[in-house]
């Protein structure tokens, strides 16, 4: 049968790509990592079997980033063979296939993180994780990796580059909360990094540094600097819709 649509890619090509099913015993179970044809809200989809949540089959196309889910009686048959556009005949049933399913997998898995964080809603939740972590770093008794953190590199305390490190996503993080507003986005890292370190100087358990401070804010400017232009091109954008 002629498969059709871009949900499995690259695997499956549904502009080109022949598949072949096997349709499944009334007893059979399903296989995770395995390629299942199944009926979803009126559809027949062919999908890869993810996992199992109780007795729903979770599924989900390598190309895309949503998941269905099915009962057991929803999934009609198994993926056997894909013929592409050339006559080449590829068995889904080897190890081969399965050893580079699972290679796709993994990259997917990278993609939907990344796909997750660029979500201005996921990201608005990133950020309170952050903030919260970046309080703990910052004022909680750390003072056991004193030794460690007076390492010097290239001249350089290791933690003033642990400082700059960790706040070169304060920006980033603030961006959504601020409404894209680059220049009060600057203005608050700042304020954030100064904070922080002067907090430092009422904790008795913790040094107050006038180097950990520059280093707060050479980490908020770099991080600034590296998604102003982001920044400049969504407010363009804006700008051109307002004119509309």
């Amino acid at each position: 049968m002629l498969f059709g649509g871009r949900s499995m890619l690259p695997l499956i090509n549904g502009e080109g790509d022949a598949i072949k099913l096997r349709p499944l015993a009334e007893d059979e179970k399903c296989v995770p990592g395995e390629v299942y044809l199944f009926r979803h809200e009126g559809h027949y989809i062919i999908h890869r079997l993810m996992l199992f949540e109780g007795d729903v089959h979770v599924f989900r196309g390598d190309n895309c980033y949503a998941f269905e889910r099915e009962g057991r009686e929803n999934v009609l048959a198994k993926l056997i063979t894909i013929e592409k556009p050339d006559g080449t005949v590829v068995n889904c049933e080897t190890d081969e296939w399965r050893n580079l399913s699972r290679k796709v997998l993994r990259r997917r898995q990278i993609k939907n993180t990344v796909i997750r964080f660029t979500n201005q809603e996921a990201r608005k939740k990133w950020a309170v994780v952050y903030f919260v972590l970046l309080a703990v770093l910052m004022w909680a008794p750390l003072n056991g990796l004193a030794p460690i953190l007076s390492n010097f590199i290239f001249g350089l305390r290791a933690d003033h580059f642990l400082h700059a490190a960790v706040f070169l996503l304060c920006p980033l993080f603030l961006a959504d909360w601020l409404d894209k507003r680059w220049g009060w986005m600057l203005v608050v890292a700042l304020l954030i990094g100064l904070f922080t370190e002067f907090v430092q100087y009422l904790l008795p358990y913790r040094g107050f540094d006038v180097n950990d401070m520059i280093s707060n804010c050479v980490g908020n400017l770099f991080g600034w600097l590296a998604i102003l232009p982001i920044m400049i091109r969504h407010r363009k954008i804006v700008a051109s819709q307002i004119s509309y």
